[in-house]
């Protein structure tokens, strides 16, 4: 269950009372109470904006922090990156003319606009220091007194405390608050980012019950210690997540559900009956003997809705998708502009993660840290992993809230469920374009080229949206399709990926490779921190799923590809693709199919054309032989000239 707004507001209090001194402020809290509210503590406090501000409850962390402020004695230094929440402002001025000292360490970006809080610490004369000016000052902490920190995942705005999922932490420790004191201190001198050194107090307190690390970003190694809490679990992953485009963290939870999906295989008494001798062997191989009581072990995540729109292809939801994982988009629609979850809140803002949330020694993850590159090597950030079983399940219970209310993925997009297996199809592959080196066979003039396409047929009457759509090999994920992707009756989809041109700002990376007029640029930026979409030319075998994990169709059977590649053609290089072959049915015969399975030799040909077709560059017409975004060579056949028209046979898995 989540705390209620009444025992939120008494945490909240007995936490400032018993960590800053009661002040002039009276309570009915008795003695006890208060001896226990002062001893060192680590506190979490979560918000709820609920799906929209009808349903969503009340929350007291901006309370905590308002408290802590008015009971502070000496000093509030603290680096926060959006600041204009009015109640956290008034009551730092009101600190501040009390003979508080104050100090702030800023976002360059947001000093330079018209920001509610940066303005009232200006007007005050305020000592205030701006960074990062080459990426982004992303903290949000407070340091006060000395021995209290508060710090988490929301920006310092109405937004942040209102209307977005968010959380914090309220640690009193001297310790702790010495550690971020060196952070601070550094920031306020002027060096952010790598201009940063690593802290060397320890980075581990023990807080009462919580074993709490601190990590800081770029100069510490905040990523890795992500990654060995995600290493380290023994039976669940949970996480909510905003900013998500890191691969290392997407590929290690495709690693541990896929071990916890072969633990429950071997171990679940309603599955395991049916194991051969030899699975049996190779699961104790593994894991050992199973334990006397089974729990199912799992991953599972809520994803912010916006930030797959605004990263794309690039957001490594995808990849999770094309694995089974059960990932939810957020339903928090709560935003000051209905119906925009991009702008006014409504935004799943949280970057945590639970680890073992039932065990002794689960571990909570959070802070500021984004799993993006951005977060890992430029931008200032915070970390806290908490060893702590009461802050695990409140975690747990939190996120159980989130995951509750969010939506399973393509739930708005698939609409009536009409679209069926074969709905649409692989129809052409230029699947040779790249295949780890460059080939110097692959040449137009001067200039080498490493092109692939992928083109898909709508082989239906109705339009059909590809939004979250993946196309995954065996072993990985290829391409994901981003929401709003759409494709018309009959019509082709052509995605290209051109590997080798240099990055340049100022040029789409379309221009100057072998193929023009896509519907879908892979990687655009050419952005080396992004997958591309590399082919195998061994073992290929290219699944095309909706976001339900329904395989719409398959090309390949996971040997080499079934026609095209380079082939001599009298001591010339050429390239050919390999398209989908279209029949006609005889009139009558019910079981004939004019698209054949994909997984069959026998449904695929090397183009036919004795020239590259119109969407391949003049230049490379002579080598490269495809039909990219076009009629295959030989020929298609639909309703309209065939009534005998079908999709193909639904794939076998």
């Amino acid at each position: 269950m989540r705390p209620t707004k009444w025992q939120n507001r008494f945490a909240a209090l007995a936490f400032a009372l018993g960590g800053l001194g009661l002040g002039a402020c009276q309570t009915n809290l008795d003695e006890s109470d208060l001896e226990e509210a002062r001893s060192p503590r680590v506190d979490a406090y979560f918000n709820a904006p609920g799906s929209n501000e009808i349903n969503g409850y009340e929350n007291s962390a901006d309370d905590v922090l308002v408290q802590m402020i008015y009971q502070a004695e000496a000093t509030i230094d603290f680096s926060v990156m959006g600041f204009s929440n009015p109640q956290i402002v008034e009551a730092l001025v009101a600190a501040h003319h009390r003979g508080v000292r104050l100090r702030f360490v800023g976002d360059a970006r947001h000093a330079w606009g018209n920001v509610y809080g940066y303005a009232e610490m200006d007007a005050l004369n305020i000592p205030i220091q701006h960074g990062n000016q080459n990426s982004i000052m992303h903290n949000k902490f407070f340091i006060i007194d000395d021995h209290t920190v508060f710090v988490g995942t929301g920006n310092i705005t109405p937004t942040g405390f209102g209307r977005n999922d968010n959380n914090w932490v309220a640690i009193d420790s001297p310790a702790v608050a010495a550690e971020f004191q060196a952070e601070f201190d550094q920031l306020f001198a002027g060096r952010f980012g790598y201009a940063k050194e690593a802290i060397e107090n320890g980075n581990t307190y023990q807080v009462d019950d919580a074993r709490v690390q601190v990590y800081f970003s770029p100069q510490e190694d905040t990523m890795g210690r992500l990654l060995q809490a995600m290493e380290n679990a023994d039976e669940n992953i949970e996480f909510f997540i905003f900013a998500f485009t890191k691969d290392q963290v997407g590929s290690l939870l495709i690693t541990k559900h896929l071990e916890f999906e072969r633990f429950n295989a071997c171990c679940d008494p309603s599955r395991n009956g049916g194991l051969s001798a030899d699975e049996v062997q190779a699961c104790t191989d593994e894991f050992g003997a199973c334990p006397a009581e089974f729990r199912e072990r799992y991953v599972r995540g809520v994803i912010d809705r916006s930030q797959l729109h605004s990263n794309g292809p690039y957001h490594e939801v995808y990849r999770l998708m094309s694995y089974g994982l059960d990932i939810r988009m957020d339903g928090n629609d709560n935003s000051r502009q209905p119906g925009d979850y991009q702008a006014g809140g409504g935004r799943q803002h949280s970057k945590s993660m639970i680890i073992d949330w039932n065990r002794e020694d689960g571990e909570v993850v959070s802070g500021s840290f984004n799993w993006s590159s951005s977060a890992t090597i430029s931008n200032d950030e915070t970390l806290l992993v908490i060893n702590a079983p009461r802050l695990a399940e409140e975690y747990h219970a939190y996120f159980d809230s989130l995951y509750e209310r969010g939506k399973p993925m393509g739930e708005n997009w698939i609409g009536d469920g009409r679209v069926e297996a074969g709905d649409v199809v692989f129809n052409e592959i230029h699947w040779d374009g790249y295949n780890g080196d460059i080939d110097t066979s692959d040449f137009a003039g001067d200039e080498v080229y490493n092109d692939e396409f992928i083109e898909l047929l709508n082989t239906t009457d109705r339009t059909i949206d590809l939004s979250l759509w993946q196309i995954a090999t065996d072993d990985d994920f290829a391409v994901g399709l981003y929401p709003g992707t759409v494709i018309g009756p009959y019509e082709r989809l052509l995605i290209l990926d051109h590997n080798t041109l240099p990055y340049n700002d100022l040029i789409p990376q379309e221009q100057g490779g072998a193929f023009r007029n896509p519907d879908f640029v892979m990687n655009m930026a050419n952005d080396q921190r992004f997958l591309r979409m590399n082919l195998h030319n061994l073992d290929f075998r290219l699944r095309l799923m909706d976001p339900r994990g329904q395989v719409s169709d398959i090309a390949g059977d996971g040997g080499p590809p079934f026609a095209g590649g380079r082939i001599d053609d009298g001591g010339t290089i050429r390239n050919y693709s390999m398209e989908r072959i279209h029949v006609v049915c005889p009139d009558g015969d019910a079981d004939c199919s004019p698209i054949g399975p994909g997984d069959e030799a026998s449904s695929w040909q090397a183009c036919q054309r004795e020239q590259g077709g119109e969407n391949v560059r003049p230049a490379y017409r002579d080598i490269v032989i495809a039909t990219p975004g076009r009629p295959n060579s030989g020929g298609e056949q639909f309703p309209d000239e065939d009534p005998l028209f079908r999709a193909p046979p639904a794939p076998s898995e």
